[in-house]
């Protein structure tokens, strides 16, 4: 049996109270969307679009019976004046190891969708310096190409110049082992090797007897069997996409666990908010010590590394990508490095960024994550480095310094707490004014 009473009105009435405190949430979460983003809780997610995020200052709905101070009704022994209990002196609650005795901050959960905060955070926001001609993802066929190379096929489709590589990469590295056993010099082991057709032992035995052609052209090479390379063919398309974007990370022993959580906050926000705005943007974790290698997206934001210094390895590796993968005539290419500044050859580094800025990608952005520098490290943070080398326009905002060189497309930021990753964020996804 259903009973309905629709003069009482209850059903409106409650989602009226509903919408209301849906709206206090909303304005609560753009009010305060800086610490939003940098809660922990967001960033050491590892799967799903819902999230779970504190409401400091609303509280859950519950029901009370009488006035909330009242005092409650027992039964048991005792009579009036006897007392059951010690009221707490005042204090800090600060004692090690012993619970506090000042009331908590008030707040609430609630589940929130990523996209909903990050339509919140980015508004009016995206890659800036994006250009037309990779706005949507496509697909043509062209017809056939020949650039698959393998060891294996018919002299027809030998690729000359891959095979005539090959051979120069294993007689310079033969050329270095004779060198180094005989302690010659580089272009007499070359000269040994041609003479004897690569023969390193004859080569050696030659040096050693000082009958060595000294007359040969060190221009000439001798083609192995196993430096042979063959064209194959295969279905020739072009891919358009909208962006490749290098994340890269310094994962060194100097990045504490502070550091490494801002760096990770950073670079999570980003990667949701490309793969929310474009339909197909490519991206690339890359993370280095003394050494840089790509990652893939899990091991990037959850697994953590020590050991020493060397920035220039990630941008080396980065130009590598780019030059094999992501050619500039093909792909919008945006590079966003983090690191504490600690860097054992920050001129080094400077090389390796110049010759990414001279391919005319799209922007380099740079963000140093707490710059302290410690005992026994270079008095200059890659970030003092790279104004030594650059011009930039400073502006600052929320406490912490933004850098600009709008020539080179060159960003770059100071992250000392977590307060500035949405300005920093902002900072690298400026649309440039037309």
């Amino acid at each position: 049996m259903i009973i309905d009473h629709g003069d009482w009105g209850l059903s409106e009435k409650g989602k009226k109270d509903a919408e209301r405190h849906r709206e206090k949430i909303d304005k609560h979460i753009r009010e305060n969307v800086r610490d939003v983003i940098a809660e922990e809780s967001i960033i050491t997610k590892k799967k799903g679009k819902k999230i779970r995020i504190p409401i400091k200052g609303l509280r859950d709905y519950r029901f009370v019976y009488g006035s909330e101070n009242a005092g409650g009704v027992g039964q048991g022994k005792g009579k009036q004046g006897d007392v059951i209990g010690k009221k707490r002196k005042e204090g800090d609650g600060k004692q090690p190891g012993k619970p506090g005795n000042e009331r908590g901050e008030d707040y609430m959960e609630t589940e929130v969708d990523i996209d909903y905060l990050i339509d919140i955070m980015f508004e009016d926001l995206g890659l800036p310096y994006i250009e037309e001609k990779t706005k949507a993802r496509q697909i043509v066929p062209k017809g056939w190409k020949f650039e698959t190379i393998s060891k294996k096929g018919t002299f027809s489709r030998l690729h000359k110049i891959r095979t005539l590589k090959e051979a120069m990469r294993r007689t310079m590295g033969d050329a270095n082992y004779v060198s180094t056993v005989t302690e010659c010099d580089l272009v007499i082991a070359r000269k040994a090797l041609i003479q004897t057709r690569d023969d390193i032992d004859d080569a050696i035995d030659l040096i050693k007897k000082g009958e060595v052609d000294l007359t040969i052209d060190t221009d000439t090479y001798h083609i192995d069997d196993d430096d042979l390379r063959f064209k194959n063919i295969e279905e020739d398309v072009e891919i358009h996409s909208n962006a490749v974007v290098l994340a890269m990370m310094d994962v060194s022993g100097s990045m504490d666990t502070e550091k490494k959580y801002l760096a990770r906050s950073m670079l999570f926000w980003l990667v949701e908010f490309l793969k929310k705005t474009y339909d197909y943007v490519q991206i690339k974790f890359i993370v280095h010590t003394t050494e840089a290698r790509v990652v893939d997206e899990d091991t990037f934001f959850h697994k953590g590394e020590s050991g020493g210094t060397y920035c220039y390895t990630a941008f080396e590796l980065g130009n590598y990508i780019i030059d094999t993968e992501f050619p500039v005539n093909e792909w919008n290419v945006y590079t966003v490095y983090i690191s504490d500044g600690e860097d054992f050859d920050v001129n080094r580094t400077l090389v390796q960024v110049n010759e990414m800025l001279s391919k005319k990608i799209n922007m380099i952005s740079y963000c140093e994550i707490i710059p302290e520098r410690s005992g026994g490290m270079p008095s200059e943070s890659l970030l003092e480095g790279l104004k030594r080398a650059f011009k930039f326009d400073k502006h600052t905002e929320s406490g912490t310094d933004f850098f600009k060189n709008e020539e080179k497309h060159l960003l770059a930021c100071v992250l000392r707490d977590k307060t500035h990753i949405f300005p920093a964020l902002k900072h690298i996804l400026f649309q440039k004014e037309k």
